[in-house]
């Protein structure tokens, strides 16, 4: 099959003599939904630094970025997910087994190995969800409620029900060091955040996970292989995960086999806020980075107001319903 016949991910559709013409519409629909997210956080900033001159300081606005890494990178792997129209519930537990893995992995072989096993940890739990989904049909909300039951578990069973201590020093350096002055976490996000967003828009696999996500009855019978595409969006969400979970035990010197309890729906929210479609075929990696962003900066303002944490939780939340309300305004007024 020609790759002529599917549409591609982003700004060009086939044309009858087999040339691609630009989706002009498109394109500015796309730059205009990026720049409102940019317009929100230099808002944002501007505000907070209004109110706390000191949240204007490069330091703490390189610590924003940070708090924003994590979660950015879940919800860059949640991307690939959503994309096929499925949904991956089990990241936050994913985390903990990672995190936990990754502790216990850093006190018995060198750090990079150490990373890179509990990168292939989550890459493990990645797997089995798609497996689980593809092979049973089951749908994902389900697949993935389950696995995240029982990868939480099994993050208490590794470790023994408490944190793992004794995290080296060579281990944390490695992920929560830094590199001239930006932080490791943070380096990476932008890193994936670039490699994702180029994979999206100019390989065969980002347009058939948008393909899958359209109708993969379609995709199908076009000749894509749904199933091993599907699978191997859940690996990559699963190794995110797996990469966050070392992250977080490298900044905190310890593994808290509880750790990402509260990343799941903050991620999911990241993802949507940007521009992904829940019901698939419709994303945008940069957003869901400038979504992760958004929430970072919004929650630190906060902080920086003196605002307790459950009216932050509140403030997260609305903030993430008036966005989704903006977006699908502007999407009915398109239609």
């Amino acid at each position: 099959m020609s790759q002529s016949t599917l549409t591609p991910p982003e700004s060009a559709t086939p044309t009858s003599g087999g040339g691609t013409s630009v989706d002009l519409r498109g394109l500015a629909g796309r730059a205009a939904r990026q720049g409102g997210l940019i317009v929100v956080i230099i808002a944002l900033v501007a505000g907070f630094g209004i109110a706390r001159p000191f949240f204007l300081d490069p330091t703490n606005l390189m610590n924003v970025l940070l708090q924003a890494a994590v979660v950015g990178i879940l919800a860059l792997g949640q991307t690939y997910v959503l994309l096929t129209g499925g949904i991956d519930l089990s990241i936050g537990s994913t985390v903990a087994v990672t995190a936990v893995s990754a502790g216990l992995f850093a006190q018995q072989v060198p750090a990079p190995l150490a990373i890179l096993l509990a990168i292939g940890v989550g890459a493990l739990c990645g797997l089995a969800n798609g497996l689980l989904i593809t092979v049973t049909g089951i749908t994902p909300f389900i697949v993935t409620l389950g696995t995240m039951s029982i990868y939480a578990g099994l993050a208490l069973i590794i470790a023994g029900g408490q944190a793992v201590y004794g995290i080296p020093v060579a281990f944390e350096n490695a992920l929560a060091g830094g590199v001239a002055g930006i932080p490791i976490p943070v380096f990476l996000f932008v890193v994936l955040t670039v490699v994702s967003a180029l994979v999206l828009k100019y390989t065969i696999f980002g347009e058939y996970l948008i393909a899958i996500g359209g109708n993969s009855e379609v995709a199908r019978l076009a000749g894509i292989r749904v199933g091993q595409h599907t699978a191997t969006a859940y690996v990559v969400a699963g190794a995110a995960a797996g990469l966050c979970g070392a992250i977080l035990t490298a900044r905190l010197g310890a593994a808290d086999p509880t750790l990402g309890a509260d990343l799941l729906l903050t991620a999911i929210a990241a993802t949507v806020m940007g521009g992904t479609k829940l019901a698939g075929g419709q994303g945008s990696m940069a957003g869901a980075a400038f979504g992760a962003i958004i929430i970072a900066t919004l929650t630190a303002g906060l902080t920086s107001l003196n605002v307790q944490a459950f009216y932050q939780q509140v403030a997260v939340g609305a903030a993430i319903i008036l966005a989704l309300l903006v977006d699908q305004v502007a999407r009915s007024r398109k239609a």
